[in-house]
């Protein structure tokens, strides 16, 4: 070999590929932890979402019994598919307390329940 090609090699500067996968596998591993986590955090905003929503459409059944109104129609947004059971017949109903459930499912696949109240729960 020439003196000028060995020089030249000697000079030359970059990551070996050895560096180069460990550098690969170092990232592999962070982002094999972090995405459960993220996964974990959305899910957990998904059902907190869904329970604010129906602590809301509570809080509303709760007012048009108070007023005796008739009851408002909902736009679902935050859950899945929700239901109110045995909301109160607005409209000549004796005074009292009224009596209701109401089942939203959250898009995390769980069931937020308000019960008469606007005290609502996930499990």
């Amino acid at each position: 070999m020439k003196p000028e090609m060995i020089q030249a090699k000697r000079g030359q500067k970059g990551f070996t590929l050895i560096e180069l996968m460990i550098v690969v596998a170092i990232i592999g591993i962070l982002a094999a932890i972090a995405l459960p986590a993220y996964q974990d955090y959305t899910r957990k905003s998904a059902n907190n979402a869904c329970l604010a929503e129906a602590k809301g459409v509570a809080n509303a059944t709760l007012i048009a019994f108070s007023e005796n109104e008739t009851l408002p129609a909902f736009t679902w947004a935050a859950c899945d598919t929700a239901t109110i059971a045995g909301a109160p017949n607005f409209g000549g109903i004796p005074a009292g307390a009224p009596s209701f459930t109401i089942d939203a499912v959250s898009p995390g696949d769980e069931t937020v329940t308000c019960q008469n109240s606007a005290t609502c729960s996930l499990p």
